[in-house]
């Protein structure tokens, strides 16, 4: 989760980070690949829905889909371990 907050200093609204530091913490929490899709396609809408409201600079939404790839990406490589 550190990933994103610390990322190019990348500073965002409070209700923004609650909820995306829920969508990261659910990728770490995901028990089975099934579960892991899911939930990464939910932070990804999510962020969609913050891009559509332009809520935050393009650089910004770009750095808060990385982190979500990461995440998910490290998750992943730990399931299949």
């Amino acid at each position: 989760m550190s990933v994103v907050f610390s990322l190019n200093g990348v500073s965002l609204p409070d209700l923004i980070r609650t909820k995306l530091g829920n969508h990261l913490a659910r990728l770490q929490r995901v028990d089975n690949l099934r579960a892991l899709e899911l939930a990464q396609e939910r932070a990804e809408g999510f962020i969609e829905g913050v891009e559509a409201a332009r809520a935050l600079t393009p650089v910004t939404i770009e750095a808060l889909f990385m982190a979500v790839d990461v995440a998910a990406t490290e998750r992943r490589q730990e399931l299949k371990a």
